[in-house]
């Protein structure tokens, strides 16, 4: 997206957005390296595990959807930590 050289250590970032009211869970914007604005990270409740919903026409290497997938996990592992902690 207009930058030369060596490739960024980290292709994404997830920036926390603040929770609506009466929203259960979080939600993160998905940004490039670059600050280019790519789409939303939230939970899916249909499949219990959180999911990325990108714009139209964008384009991702397998680094990129590697570290996004990283991201998706752990944020579904968090949350089902939590469920199991309220049950306790």
């Amino acid at each position: 997206m207009g930058s030369y050289g060596p490739p960024p250590k980290k292709f994404l970032h997830f920036r926390k957005l603040s929770r609506k009211p009466r929203q259960k869970t979080d939600r993160w914007e998905i940004c490039s390296h670059d600050e280019h604005y790519l789409g939303i990270a939230r939970f899916y409740p249909q499949w219990r595990c959180y999911i990325s919903e990108l714009k139209t026409g964008i384009l991702m290497s397998g680094s990129c959807h590697r570290e996004a997938d990283k991201f998706l996990t752990e944020q579904t592992k968090s949350w089902r930590e939590s469920i199991r902690a309220r049950k306790k």
